[in-house]
């Protein structure tokens, strides 16, 4: 035989008309619908910190704000309902709403930018839909004043726990620390780094000399950290967005540390980067091409990138190195994409008006998703694949994926990466007239 208590609630989920009466005064469905919400929370939770989820005991006292905001929302309702409805009644649709908010917040960090919004207007509008169906049922009147400041109420506690990053999660991911892989028998490290210039030329003649051409844009890639696919394919995925946005052709060279593969690609070295830029700049029109280059490793926040591969004696990138190997290639147009900890702290020694510096994170914080069972970072999924397929320009990128990723970061409870950017107010200008179709 159905259960009247369990039918009463799914009419009122899917906002039909109920009948109050099998719910009114059950003190144990109140009991249920609190332990179901808590265990959607924990199993929400732990889905999102797969595949390697650390528990974390210390986010169980912040359910004690939550349970607050409850109480505090079912006398809220009690008190502007007329007539008055019991506190049980109010209480039990009160927690009623719970899984579904659940369930909604879950899936903002999977969302896009405008998907997003558009979720959260959603949830705005089931919420009034429902505290209006479920009022009027334990009343037998229409509550509009009470089921909308229940819902201004639910919107600025939402937005006051996020701004005070009160967010009980009790699963967060484990990041896989990056080691140095041991590779056996690597003899002729030096013979293999002897190559790479030879490499570097075999990549650059396959570009299409064009010199009565409009502006051009070119791409450069560098994976920094050989032990991690994730840089290698972050990489790959900044090549394939940027190309098919700026009509890149052909025109584009990867200078990848991939311990999977130390022969398809030239490797990723300082040494490596100003050769490249060198070289590239001989093939460009450096007063009117644009040049994007797009890092991804490991950063520290004595502003330097990790480059390391295999058993190889490799520097890491500094600020520095990248500012004088800019300049010696004499490129004067250049976009310059960082996915690291720390990236924010290159954008002071690169920044003027025909420069575009993004940065995955300020100069005092690290950003996230570098753990080697990844494909892409946070950063690179929220730039990259998310926001700027679809956006105007790379201001509204940016904007679009720093908001996405705050809000993950804000779920997740950890400190928050603080996007960076700088963008040179001619190149700025330049962008935007050089059409998708171009080159």
């Amino acid at each position: 035989m159905e259960n009247p208590h369990f039918a009463s609630l799914v009419r009122l989920w899917t906002l039909r008309k109920i009948d109050a009466r099998p719910l009114r005064g059950e003190v144990p469905v109140i009991a249920c619908l609190i332990l179901f919400s808590l265990l959607l929370w924990v199993a929400l939770d732990r889905w999102e910190a797969l595949p390697d989820p650390e528990f974390l005991a210390s986010g169980i006292p912040l359910f004690a704000w939550y349970a607050l905001a409850i109480l505090a929302l079912a006398s809220l309702l009690r008190s502007i309902s007329r007539p008055r409805p019991s506190f049980e009644s109010v209480l039990l649709l009160t927690m009623g709403l719970v899984p579904m908010l659940l369930v909604l917040a879950a899936a903002q960090p999977y969302l896009t930018s405008f998907w997003a919004g558009a979720a959260a207007i959603a949830g705005i509008g089931y919420s009034l839909a429902y505290l209006l169906r479920g009022l009027h049922a334990f009343t037998g009147e229409s509550q509009s004043r009470a089921a909308a400041a229940g819902v201004i109420f639910i919107a600025a506690f939402v937005w006051g726990s996020n701004a005070l990053n009160v967010i009980p999660d009790v699963f967060a991911a484990r990041e896989i620390e990056a080691a140095d892989a041991e590779i056996d028998n690597l003899a002729d490290a030096e013979t293999l780094l002897f190559e790479q210039p030879a490499r570097i030329d075999q990549a650059l003649a396959a570009f299409a000399a064009d010199a009565a051409a409009p502006a051009k844009a070119f791409f450069l890639g560098f994976a920094g950290v050989g032990t991690q696919r994730v840089f290698s394919e972050e990489i790959a995925l900044a090549w394939r967005v940027l190309s098919k946005r700026y009509a890149m052709q052909d025109r584009k060279l990867l200078l990848v540390n991939d311990e999977r593969d130390l022969e398809s690609l030239p490797l990723a070295s300082v040494t490596g980067l100003r050769y490249a830029l060198r070289r590239l700049s001989a093939q460009m029109n450096v007063d009117r091409d644009v040049l994007f280059l797009s890092l991804s490793s490991h950063g520290a926040q004595d502003a330097t990138i990790a480059v390391s591969n295999a058993q190889l004696p490799l520097n890491d990138l500094t600020d520095a190195d990248l500012s004088e190997a800019l300049r010696d290639s004499g490129i004067k147009w250049r976009v310059i994409i960082i996915s690291a900890c720390y990236a924010g702290s290159f954008i002071d020694s690169l920044k003027n008006p025909w420069t575009i510096i993004i940065a995955a994170a300020a100069a005092d914080r690290t950003s996230f998703g570098c753990s080697s069972d990844r494909d892409l970072t946070y950063f690179g999924e929220a730039f990259y694949r998310d926001a700027l397929p679809g956006a105007r320009s790379l201001r509204d990128a940016f904007e679009m994926a720093k908001s996405a990723i705050a809000v993950r970061e804000r779920h997740e409870h950890v400190e928050s990466s603080k996007p960076q950017a700088y963008f040179g107010s001619e190149l700025e200008t330049k962008l935007a007239s050089m059409s998708a179709g171009a080159g």
